[in-house]
């Protein structure tokens, strides 16, 4: 659109409506008059030079089934292996491999379409199964692509993220990871739909692999704050952990690898699936530690650039929210660690922040400014326990503090 060109039109789309229909009318009772039907639906496909098939079934009375329907594939078999299958070839591919979309009304989805051409090709015995290797073979190639690309870290840049400042983790870096997993999952239904079970084996692979490399990511932007404090670094996790809802995603295909996978562990050797979530587990474990000192200092009163301190609760709320939302099967046990941890460290600033700011208010000379300052911090933290679900005694504790603090220093400024 940006080009100033018309963006390419799906094709197939009326052969794949009429192919779902095709395929229904098949599978019915044969009768003269369903052959009528299927001779109407595919009249506007038949090329010039076929000749107008005629209804075979009329001469036909008392016969069984599967003779009727031999006979009636018969005349219409051309229409559909010339006509009808490589075009279902090219609407998948469109819509699988291209990623087109149409807003056309009563359009099939990419499955039933892919469950149409399978069944046709086995009506015919086997005849056009050309079409199915074609879909199959365009699929595989484009995820063992998709794979190497985003592996290799070829993609370009988020556009709020132009210079890539991140290090390589851009904002929604993690979620343009966790929607390339969700197309390898529309790939891999496909090929299940397909029946193309080599094809599925190497598909699946890719996408393991992609999930590796995505925990890694987030492991290696979550440790890099904690080695390195600086802005480059803290930009890197923040991006990393704004997008939970990605990393969700990852975390949950990572799961559901190591259970379709078993892989048995020995003293040497760490099934790949599992060390990848591990370590981005212990990645988050190890952020906890380093974003609680820094937030601690600042309740407590120390410097720290009020932006970033948002930052840093933004970050423990989203590991918060990461550990109570991932909810499967093969949970690993540190997660509920982890997160009574986050639970219990934050209440335990929040009780801290309270005691320093009243201490604040009542110390000789007085600082309104640092006052404000914890005020306002103490604000923050209430908000994360509340996020947290965590609203009993702290939260009212430092709640009321807050309320009287507020109001000590209005009173002084009156």
């Amino acid at each position: 659109m940006r080009s100033g060109r018309a963006p390419v039109p799906l094709r197939g789309a009326r052969e794949a409506r009429d192919a779902v229909t095709l395929v229904r009318l098949l599978r019915g009772t044969i009768t003269p008059l369903r052959g009528d039907e299927v001779l109407a639906l595919l009249e506007p496909h038949r090329p010039r030079l076929v000749p107008k098939p005629v209804n075979p079934l009329a001469a036909m009375p008392g016969q069984p089934q599967g003779r009727l329907l031999e006979a009636l594939l018969r005349p219409t078999a051309p229409i559909i292996l010339d006509v009808l299958l490589p075009r279902l070839r090219d609407h998948l591919i469109d819509r699988v491999v291209h990623n087109k979309g149409t807003a056309e009304d009563g359009l099939p989805g990419a499955l039933e379409v892919a469950t149409a051409l399978r069944a046709l090709v086995s009506l015919l015995r086997g005849a056009g199964r050309g079409a199915v290797l074609s879909v199959v073979s365009a699929i595989e190639a484009d995820a063992r692509a998709d794979a190497d690309r985003l592996v290799r870290g070829d993609a370009p840049a988020a556009e709020d993220d132009p210079a890539g400042i991140a290090g390589g983790v851009t904002a929604g870096a993690m979620d343009s990871l966790a929607h390339a997993l969700l197309r390898f999952e529309a790939r891999r239904l496909m090929l299940e739909t397909l029946g193309a079970t080599v094809a599925l084996r190497d598909v699946v692979y890719q996408s393991r692999r992609l999930t590796r490399h995505a925990l890694r990511r987030a492991a290696e932007a979550m440790d890099g704050f904690g080695a390195d404090r600086g802005i480059k670094a803290l930009h890197a996790s923040l991006a990393t952990l704004a997008s939970v809802d990605g990393l969700l995603v990852v975390a949950m295909r990572n799961l559901d690898d190591q259970e379709e996978h078993r892989e048995e562990a020995n003293a040497f050797v760490e099934p790949a699936d599992r060390k990848a979530m591990n370590d981005c587990l212990s990645a988050a474990w190890r952020l906890s530690d380093t974003l609680f000192d820094l937030v601690g200092k600042a309740a407590n009163g120390g410097d720290l650039d009020e932006l970033l301190f948002e930052a840093l609760l933004r970050q423990l709320r989203s590991l918060h929210q990461f550990c109570t939302d991932l909810d499967h099967a093969g949970r690993p046990a540190v997660l509920d660690t982890l997160e009574r941890r986050l639970a219990e460290r934050s209440r335990a600033l929040a009780g801290i922040a309270g005691e320093r700011l009243v201490g604040i208010l009542l110390a000789r000379p007085a600082d309104p400014a640092k006052a404000r300052r914890l005020l306002a911090r103490g604000q923050s933290l209430a908000q994360l326990l509340y996020d947290m679900g965590q609203d009993g005694d702290e939260l009212e504790a430092l709640a009321l503090r807050l309320v009287v603090a507020r109001d000590a220093l209005n009173h002084a400024a009156a």
